[in-house]
């Protein structure tokens, strides 16, 4: 139960394609080829002379609704009041099954400087499955407005048939038990190590969802070290990537 299988679908070895960044305006990975790079550079020039260029720090809150931010309704890791640390490292992956990414997500970036990474990956059923994947160092007040940007897009995704995953990791081991009472968060799958403890649950105010075995849950936390030495990751709904 370390890592969610995100692409269940594919084969054991994908055709992937992965484009190199191109644009901090957009925070887009172009692709190198003729035909496709001529393709993504047109939509690119179709959204800035529409004026949703103007988009790209749509997802951040002013400081008057920061102040109205509930910390208790699934706080990340930073502003749950068990962490010390000062900065964690996020990643966001966007999903789309079907390939087709809406024009409108490739400028709601979650933060300034923001660079997608574009993948391409053949599915068994013949399909092409795409993702958008970044990463970046955040403090406190970055994580607030992160998490204002993360429940509004996830759930306009699951209303365009994509998903999107949230992975926050801190060099830092803390009490999981404690963060899940905190949150009002009903374990549903766990598993203890030596020095490690892995807690997936389903909490009410999270919106979407996975299906993991015959659990439905939407939030995972692992934690590993003894007392606050060590690493702690909390995932949202999912957690794809090894801990």
């Amino acid at each position: 139960m370390l890592a969610f299988s995100l692409f269940g679908n594919a084969t054991a070895k994908p055709i992937e394609i992965e484009k190199e960044v191109f644009d901090m305006l957009t925070g887009l990975v172009v692709p190198k080829s003729g035909f496709y790079r001529i393709l993504w550079i047109t939509l690119i020039a179709s959204l800035l002379l529409s004026g949703l260029g103007a988009c790209t720090q749509g997802g951040w809150m002013s400081s008057k609704d920061d102040a109205k931010l509930s910390l208790s309704a699934v706080p990340l890791l930073l502003n749950s009041g068990s962490i010390l640390a000062k900065d964690a490292e996020v990643s966001i992956t966007l999903w789309f099954e079907n390939g087709n990414v809406p024009l409108e997500i490739l400028t709601q970036r979650p933060m300034p400087g923001w660079k997608w990474v574009y993948k391409e990956l053949q599915t068994t059923s013949g399909n092409v499955a795409v993702t958008l994947s970044g990463h970046h160092l955040i403090d406190k007040k970055q994580e607030r407005n992160l998490y204002s940007w993360y429940t509004t897009m996830a759930q306009q995704l699951d209303k365009q048939g994509g998903r999107l995953y949230l992975d926050e990791r801190v060099s830092q081991a803390m009490d999981i038990s404690a963060y899940f009472s905190q949150t009002n968060a009903l374990p549903v799958q766990w598993t203890l190590s030596d020095n490690m403890v892995s807690i997936a649950a389903y909490q009410s105010n999270l919106k979407t969802s996975v299906m993991a075995g015959q659990d439905r849950i939407n939030i995972q936390l692992l934690s590993r070290g003894k007392s606050t030495n060590g690493q702690t990751v909390l995932a949202i709904p999912a957690l794809l990537e090894e801990f």
